[in-house]
């Protein structure tokens, strides 16, 4: 039904801005990108690229990296398995499903060219952008931080020459106040600053989840985050800018959903619902014989209201330095980041699984590189890159009503150091090729260990004297070198990844392109909680090798843009957090040889001045080609291997729309409607391909109207999110068979919003 209403809002729409089809319309305007560092239009760079601009972030909601998703073909953006602090990027069904802090993204992340080392620090506000461009398939060869789904970079808005600025204000639904601004001019003849913040508040008892057991509504969501900004201009050629971001959030988080697995009258046998694909609480109980008696996805029982706090600093030093024949450019990054969070795994009254979490980040970064000017007969790019992170990562999760409690962490520190090189060689007036190659050496050293006993930290673990599960059976040698005990617990990868791609312009409007490519990413050691040596041995490298060609094409007199792309990914070592066999928890590991293929389009059409339509499309086809990984039925049987598996998070299918039409209400000022789709098909959310951990699909509908003067000083909008109200899982973890329950982190009702904004 809410689909049906959904499509007829949208056919709707449509048969009232069709007439208008006919009327003349501009052309697009021509986007400037940096994907592959130097300015470029859009439609001759010969990658799949999505890009937002600030008016798209601002007109579509964008408050944080997850929700590009909703409007970027071939991009699902998921929570973490284990709640609302980890956000995880899946480009073309590449991804990674991990909940600790010592994994490295699949897509990296970037603000200002400054890379995110974990997933944990992707959950941050998104506000004063310029512009957010978001590249798909492995890049290994011009970016800091080698990535093999992908990369979304983030340009903030920088120091103006003028004096601007802005303010807006929103309230929205479950009582949540918001303030955005920024202000921007001159300090002096050559020195330029911005300094933009953005404020949110929400009331502890109007969220949309309930905690029966402590009687709490969990709404409480206060953030602030602020930037400031300084340009340096002491020649004309000479460009000196540092940018410092503060972040902080305190928040009472969602509850998490409750999967019993174990049959009620007989608790050593899976339940029937469970083995037929489908969740029955009643029928199917856990390892205490709890089950939720609410069918309300949002509220349930848990003995632990979940928590959440994070703050990070962090400084962007950028110099550009213009010279005859090319430009120095040097960016240096420092991030310190910090996080707390609490959480009830088994989502009980129990005390089964209480989870508390804490991770420190220090990460430096330093790049420099050479890039030609129009000087040259071919353009080329040269450089290196280093960086430097250290993970402290630190949790409890208390199995007191069936176990013990335990502690697990590790501290991790990874050094990278690259040299890259990119060229454009033009072959004849309509084809070029392109080429790059990096070198890239790895080295990760890690030590941790996973504990018997309650403790702070990974040093007082070891003091204690406690017994160790991971190393277990017991090594011989010194327990607290806190690694695995019969292999090293350091891993080092030398690697060099290419980039080659032949392009075919026959006219500005037409470009064509067959590229192969491929990137790597690091092996290391699952910080998971872990109950056996064997279970630690380091996992290898992941290496996907990619194939595409495309084409990106100017249609109507420049009103259409229509570009589309095939790929095909060979993908080694794929690493995803899953239970292997009977294991009593999920840890990170190598899951086998992936094979993908896929298509994507995109349609952006002006069919008049007032009217702009966008459509994208994806189609993926997956599966586990080979792998070493076994794993018992639910029913008893005999363990197969996950050979013949998806993988998690990559739909068959997506669609993602938005239409957005201009009038003028009356003489002076403007009304605007648009309405914007997301569509996702069925599923995984794990690699053990539960069918009860399935999520079957989702219909998304967004609207807003804004009603504005002609010169644009002002503007009111209402807004609303999941209008129809959908229910739809987010993240999943399978415990059926070790612990007799599965988790389920849910994504949010329908939200609605007011927002007033000037500028100035």
């Amino acid at each position: 039904m809410k689909r049906a209403m959904a499509s007829s809002l949208i056919i709707g729409t449509l048969t009232v801005v069709a007439p208008l089809a006919f009327a003349q319309a501009p052309e697009i305007e021509e986007i400037i990108v940096t994907a592959e560092k130097r300015g470029q239009r859009l439609q001759t760079v010969a990658n799949s690229i999505t890009v937002f601009t600030s008016e798209d972030l601002e007109s579509l909601g964008i408050g944080e990296p997850r929700d590009l998703a909703e409007q970027t073909p071939g991009l699902l953006t998921k929570f973490g398995p284990n709640g609302l602090a980890t956000v995880g990027f899946y480009m073309r069904g590449v991804g990674i499903n991990d909940f600790t802090g010592t994994s490295d993204p699949s897509v990296g992340v970037y603000v200002n060219e400054v890379f995110k080392p974990t997933p944990d620090m992707l959950n941050f506000a998104v506000f004063d952008i310029e512009r957010i461009e978001i590249v798909k398939g492995p890049q290994g060869t011009l970016y800091g931080q080698n990535s093999t789904g992908g990369a979304v970079n983030i340009i903030t808005k920088k120091p103006t020459p003028e004096f601007e600025g802005f303010a807006r204000a929103e309230y929205s639904r479950f009582v949540t106040g918001t303030v955005t601004g920024a202000i921007s001019g001159p300090i002096s003849k050559k020195l330029l600053g911005r300094l933009s913040f953005q404020g949110k508040l929400s009331s502890s008892d109007s969220g949309y989840s309930f905690n029966r057991t402590t009687n709490n509504t969990l709404g409480k969501n206060n953030q602030g985050a602020l930037r400031a900004q300084l340009e340096w201009l002491p020649h004309e050629n000479l460009d000196v800018s540092v940018m410092y971001n503060y972040g902080q959030q305190d928040s009472e988080q969602p509850l998490l959903q409750h999967v019993g697995a174990a049959d009620a009258n007989n608790p050593g046998q899976i339940c029937a619902p469970i083995l037929a694909g489908f969740r029955s609480e009643g029928p199917c109980v856990d390892l205490v014989g709890f089950f939720d008696p609410d069918n309300n996805p949002f509220d349930g029982e848990s003995n632990v209201d979940p928590r959440l706090h994070i703050e990070d600093h962090n400084v962007t030093g950028t110099i550009n330095w213009d010279l005859p024949r090319f430009t120095i450019t040097a960016i240096t990054g420092y991030e310190k980041f910090k996080k707390r969070q609490s959480q009830d795994i088994d989502a009980s009254p129990f005390v089964i699984a209480d989870n508390r979490t804490r991770n420190a980040v220090n990460s430096v970064s330093q790049e420099v590189r050479v890039t030609s000017n129009d000087t040259w007969p071919v353009a080329w790019i040269f450089g290196g890159n280093y960086s430097r992170s250290e993970v402290n990562w630190f949790q409890t999760i208390d199995l007191s009503a069936i176990l013990f409690p335990t502690s697990n962490g590790a501290n991790q520190i990874t050094k990278s150091w690259a040299v890259f090189g990119h060229v454009t060689v033009p072959l004849s007036e309509v084809f070029e090729l392109v080429g790059g190659l990096r070198f890239t050496h790895e080295q990760r050293t890690w030590v941790g260990a996973s504990f018997i006993g309650n403790f702070s930290s990974l040093d007082e673990g070891f003091a204690s004297g406690a017994p160790i599960l991971s190393a277990l059976p017991l090594p011989v040698g010194d327990p607290r070198r806190g690694g695995p005990f019969d292999f090293d617990n350091s891993v080092e990868e030398k690697k060099v990844d290419f980039q080659a791609v032949l392009k075919y312009r026959p006219n500005d409007n037409m470009m064509f392109y067959a590229s192969a490519s491929e990137a790597f990413r690091s092996g290391g050691f699952s910080s998971a909680i872990i109950f056996s040596q064997d279970a630690l041995k380091p996992f290898d490298a992941e290496n996907l090798r990619a194939y595409e060609e495309g084409f990106k094409l100017k249609l109507a007199n420049g009103r259409v843009q229509f570009n589309g792309s095939l790929f095909q990914y060979n993908f080694k070592g794929f690493q995803a957090t899953f239970v292997r066999a009977a294991e009593a928890s999920a840890r990170l590991q190598n899951a086998g040889n992936v094979n993908i293929v896929g298509s994507e389009a995109s349609l952006i059409w002006l069919p008049t001045a007032s009217l702009t339509m966008n459509l994208g499309f994806s189609w993926l086809h997956n599966r586990i080609r080979s792998s070493d990984v076994t794993l018992p039925p639910l029913d008893g049987g005999p363990a197969t291997t996950i050979k013949g598996n998806k993988i998690p998070n990559a739909p068959k299918y997506s669609l993602n729309g938005r239409i957005r039409y201009e009038t003028q209400l009356r003489p002076g000022f403007l009304g605007r409607i648009q309405t914007s789709f997301t569509y996702v098909s069925q599923h995984f959310l794990e690699p053990n391909n539960r069918k009860a951990l399935v999520e079957d699909g989702y219909f998304l509908l967004n609207g807003r109207l804004s009603i504005l003067p002609e010169d644009g000083s002002w503007q009111a909008s209402v807004w609303v999110r999941n209008l129809t109200d959908v229910f739809y899982r987010s993240a999943a973890q399978d415990l059926f068979l070790s612990l007799r329950f599965a988790e389920i982190v849910v994504s949010p009702p329908r939200t609605w919003g007011i927002e007033i904004g000037y500028r100035f």
